[in-house]
């Protein structure tokens, strides 16, 4: 098998693994572990599915007295069901290595990727996988929002979080980091925070994510758009909200100094449909007859679809 070039750019610490069904990238800290249970390129060893998983299913892998955490990739929309898991592009789990990297390098929390794997699909394409490090007692911000629309969480802690959140996406477009699927799905929260301690956060599932150089306002606001349009559309589907303060705070968040928020805020509410009638043809489907449904649906709840109020002073 030929090495793919996007492996010339890994960071320091891990090994390359190839066999005739795959190639495989493990961080120096875990070989061992990861060999004794079995797991390498073309081999699952102990891999098993986990009782964390939610609408994207997890595995987990016990190896040297620590859990991980592997993520199959998969379609979205229509590709869903027309390609299932095979993809052409080999490199994606590498590159999403790479990036993850230069997160916890700027100081953004992310979780250390400890392997990526690509394995042959019966020779039409490429089944691709992430491992990394379980981050213990943390939740989904999209399920703290739900517990703060059910009235399980203090209005004071639920403003914190949502301040905090807007300042992990600041810091990650300072740095030019543009998540391509930008969701409170994606951000893990730590539990000691809905108690009133320290509020820690970590983004996850950064497939497809990428930094540029220069981040202009259209990109940015377009990532932040992203956002909007998710938690726009599960709030219509719950009818549920977060109160404007919140996402007043939010703002707050990612524009301390408040000089461009209100800016930002048309930009973002000047909602487009949402995605592709292809996309929202596969999404469609996926609601209809896919039996991996989020448990927590019930309290995926999101932003107002009101515009909010000035950002609180400090």
């Amino acid at each position: 098998m030929l090495t793919l070039p996007v492996l010339d750019e890994l960071p320091a610490g891990y090994f390359v693994e190839e066999s005739p069904g795959g190639v495989a990238v493990l961080h120096a800290d875990v070989l061992e572990p990861l060999h004794d249970a079995g797991f390498g390129p073309d081999s699952d060893g102990s891999l098993a599915p986990s009782a964390l998983s939610g609408r994207k299913p997890l595995f987990q892998i016990e190896a040297g007295g620590e859990t991980y955490l592997l993520r199959r990739f998969s379609h979205g929309g229509l590709m869903r069901w027309t390609t299932g898991a095979r993809f052409l592009d080999a490199g994606r789990p590498f590159r999403e290595l790479i990036l993850s990297d230069a997160l916890r390098r700027v100081g953004i929390n992310t979780p250390q990727v400890v392997a990526a794997r690509a394995r042959t699909n019966m020779g039409i394409g490429w089944r691709l996988e992430i491992m990394t490090r379980w981050i213990k007692d943390t939740i989904d911000l999209g399920y703290v929002l739900g517990m703060a629309h059910r009235g399980e969480l203090a209005p004071t802690i639920a403003s914190r979080i949502a301040f905090e959140f807007g300042d992990l996406v600041r810091r990650m477009h300072l740095h030019g980091c543009v998540h391509a699927d930008l969701k409170p799905q994606n951000i893990l929260v730590s539990r000691s925070a809905l108690e009133g301690g320290e509020v820690r956060l970590w983004v996850i599932d950064l497939d497809r994510s990428f930094f540029t150089q220069a981040l202009g306002n259209a990109e940015r606001r377009s990532n932040l758009r992203q956002l909007y349009r998710h938690i726009s559309r599960r709030g219509k589907e719950h009818r549920a909200h977060l109160p404007r303060t919140d996402f007043a705070r939010f703002l707050r968040g990612y524009d301390p100094e408040r000089t461009r928020w209100k800016e930002d805020w048309r930009e973002i509410s000047a909602m487009r449909p949402f995605g592709s009638s292809l996309h929202r043809f596969g999404w469609l489907l996926e609601r209809l007859f896919s039996s991996n449904v989020d448990p927590r649906v019930s309290g995926d709840v999101i932003y107002p679809h009101a515009p909010p109020p000035a950002p609180p002073a400090s």
